[in-house]
C-alpha cells in the first residue's frame, strides 16, 4: 500500500511514518523502482498499534 493509504488507514501523518522509518527502523517498507514506500497489511496492523 502507498503511503497516502496508509495514511487513511492508520491516521498516522506521512511525515511521522518516514521519521519511524528513519530514526528509530521500526517499519521498513518495500521501494518501488521510483523510490515510493509500499506497505505491506502486516506493516499497517504494526502501525496501528503503536
Amino acid at each position: 500500500l502507498p503511503i497516502r493509504e496508509v495514511t487513511r488507514l492508520t491516521g498516522v501523518h506521512p511525515v511521522t511514518l518516514r521519521a519511524w522509518e528513519r530514526r528509530y527502523g521500526l517499519v521498513v517498507p518495500q521501494r518501488t523502482g521510483k523510490g515510493h514506500r509500499l506497505y505491506s497489511e502486516e506493516q499497517v496492523e504494526r502501525i496501528r498499534r503503536i
